[in-house]
């Protein structure tokens, strides 16, 4: 990951608002001055070696830190490892994400995670344990004073009111986190660099391998082969928990399979199970969010999102369930040249998947209605050759351009509203009014009915992915017969581009979209010619060019005729560079994202005396009844501040996910 000036201040401000200032102040310079020794760190930052040991325990215990100890010194040097540092910005998403896709007590047990940073399984049992018993005793303390019934407690004094109400419950979620990925393992390698990892791979490969060194190049590939393979085994040891479970037969539905009849007891990863058939996991095994896979999940929400917009809601809900298919053994959004070569990509689920039709018919609730969003079009009407044609490789990349591609872009209106107009340009006639109630985009929502026959509904679901995938944004693929995929690097790319187009709208306008989009499909153009492609005026030509000069989407290139030099010996050409501006818009969105926690952190300075006051016990959850008027006026008005400054910060984490991440 590459950490530039704005960045680094990013991650350290992230880190000084959750973990406080000793553990960002270390970050800051070990980001500033890379990698870095005990003493070191000491003269770099003015600190005691015990502040320092509290920092970079409090660093290690959040994954922020690799660290490498050398065998011949025994000493050990620490580096930032700025990607988690990051990624405790999208700590609201992850939490909404798992609890839409499982349920409230899953998202309380990976919010603990995500409090804790690793931890081992039996500490986290014991902190529940703690939990439980302290609110079961909170419960028949408040329940004191009731009567008592045959000699029993209250009902309120039996259950308490938490998301997880016994260990149990939480091995079972542990286990259901570790199936999905969301859940790693911490194993030795875990706080190495990958460039340690990589040089230490490669001189045991050559020490072992290739004693008289590489040569040739079926040499090098064989080296290449061999070093990747190392780094695969290296990075299938986070998912041993998940390997275990698979081979124990105990995942989620070989569980419901075995209760449905009556069996619980199978060979689990300790030999043990519990009464829902979860093994029980061991104690010691210590365990951490992986936010790659969470991740991949983020990018699903966003493409369903962005299927809906372009669509309709109907079909982006089957969109989904395409997604969620494919993506059960997709562990990240991007793939490692240094490991993902050959066939190591199968291995990790990393090379891409295909669902069949029969798979997501399965997966499809039942309640869905898919003729929901369909026109009524007459067989005659439809070309089946055309429809159903199949794509078994996928589009090359660099034979296509990064944004824009293939459309009209000299079309002033259908350019400006492509978005808005996409999947409205049904037939206005009166044979289609019935159907255009539910065309995709607009009555786009999901209709709830009665189960359809499977015939039917197989071929409205096949009506859905032919629509997804002849869309002018391809999301998915059909590769063979009844078989589906999504290629993620092309899809992507048509998000960022749509992601780029609407920043450009809202600063130059419609016009400076246009102009650049053009120069984006035609490359290079000379000034003179703009106006007439772009059928603009001269004069509003040159001025949104350098509109959008200074504010740094476009550029130009002065090509002088002869060496006089001179302006009327000159050509002009004006062009348009996607991942300079992408780049440039990364920046900037770091440093909106930092003067928003800046800003925060001025707010909360005025009102320290509230802030203060709110934090007593006998004032916190009872402020508006507690307080005076005055102070709690403050208190509001500053908390309306920081949900409008998060909510900011929330909006700048989507653009950069879409533009670097997904």
């Amino acid at each position: 990951m590459k950490v530039t000036k704005d960045l680094a201040e990013l991650c350290a401000l992230l880190i000084d608002e959750i973990y406080g200032e000793l553990p960002s102040r270390i970050f800051a310079v070990l980001l500033n001055r890379g990698r870095s020794s005990l003493g070191q760190l000491g003269q770099y930052t003015s600190m005691t070696p015990r502040q320092l040991r509290h920092g970079l325990a409090v660093l290690i215990q959040q994954n922020l830190l690799y660290y490498y100890i050398d065998n011949d010194t025994k000493t050990a040097t620490y580096e930032a490892n700025p990607e988690p540092a990051y990624n405790l910005i999208r700590t609201g998403k992850i939490l909404e994400m798992v609890e839409s896709a499982h349920g409230a007590p899953v998202k309380d047990v990976m919010q603990s995670l995500l409090l804790l940073g690793q931890t081992r399984v039996s500490d986290l049992k014991a902190a529940y344990e703690e939990k439980i018993k302290r609110s079961t005793e909170g419960a028949q303390h408040a329940n004191s004073d009731l009567d008592m019934v045959d000699g029993e407690a209250p009902p309120a004094a039996k259950k308490a009111n938490l998301p997880v109400k016994s260990a149990r419950q939480l091995n079972s979620i542990i286990c259901r986190l570790a199936e999905a990925e969301l859940v790693d393992v911490v194993h030795g390698l875990t706080f190495a660099s990958p460039e340690d990892i990589q040089k230490d791979v490669e001189e045991r490969v050559t020490r072992v391998k290739f004693p008289g060194g590489v040569k040739g190049g079926k040499g090098k590939t064989e080296f290449e082969e061999a070093v990747a393979m190392e780094l695969c085994k290296i990075r299938r040891e986070s998912k041993s928990l998940k390997r275990k479970l698979e081979e124990s037969g105990a995942t989620a539905a070989k569980r419901r399979k075995l209760l449905n009849g009556g069996v619980t007891a199978v060979n689990g990863v300790n030999g043990d199970h519990d009464a829902d058939g979860d093994p029980v996991l061991d104690p010691r095994q210590v365990i951490r969010v992986n936010y790659e896979k969470c991740l991949v999940e983020l990018r699903n929400r966003r493409l369903v999102q962005f299927a809906s917009e372009m669509i309709g809601d109907t079909s982006s809900y089957v969109y989904g369930v395409v997604l969620r298919q494919l993506t059960k053994k997709v562990s990240r959004c991007h793939t490692d040249p240094n490991m993902d070569i050959g066939d190591m990509g199968d291995e990790d689920g990393t090379r891409q998947p295909v669902v069949t039709t029969m798979e997501i018919l399965d997966n499809l609730p039942t309640t869905i209605d898919p003729s929901n969003g369909l026109a009524k079009v007459a067989r005659s009407r439809i070309n089946k050759l055309s429809a159903e044609a199949v794509q078994p490789n996928p589009p090359d990349p660099n034979k296509i351009p990064f944004l824009g591609g293939g459309d009209d872009e000299d079309d002033d209106e259908s350019d400006e509203s492509d978005v808005e107009m996409n999947g409205k340009h049904e037939s206005e006639d009166e044979s289609d009014k019935d159907a255009k109630s539910g065309v995709n985009g607009t009555a786009g929502k999901v209709r709830f009915a009665e189960p359809a026959r499977k015939e039917g509904r197989v071929d409205m679901l096949r009506q859905h992915l032919y629509l997804l995938a002849e869309n002018r944004i391809p999301f998915i693929r059909q590769c063979a017969n009844e078989q589906w995929t999504v290629d993620f690097t092309i899809l992507v790319q048509h998000l960022r581009e749509a992601e780029l187009d609407a920043v450009i709208e809202r600063t130059v306008g419609r016009q400076g979209l246009r102009l650049v989009r053009i120069l984006r499909k035609n490359g290079k153009l000379d000034e003179k010619a703009l106006p007439s492609i772009s059928l603009m005026k001269k004069s509003d030509v040159q001025n949104k060019m350098l509109e959008m000069e200074i504010a740094g989407f476009v550029d130009i290139q002065e090509v002088p005729r002869d060496n006089s030099r001179t302006a009327n010996r000159t050509i002009f050409l004006w062009y348009t560079d996607t991942d300079r501006c992408i780049h440039t818009l990364l920046n900037n969105t770091y440093k909106t994202a930092t003067r928003c926690l800046q800003r925060l952190s001025v707010h909360r300075r005025k009102e320290k005396d509230v802030l203060l006051l709110t934090k007593r016990t006998d004032v916190k959850g009872r402020e508006k009844d507690v307080m005076q008027k005055e102070y709690y006026d403050r208190f509001a008005k500053l908390l309306e501040v920081e949900r409008k400054l998060l909510g900011h910060m929330m909006r700048m984490d989507e653009m950069v996910a879409v533009l670097r991440d997904y």
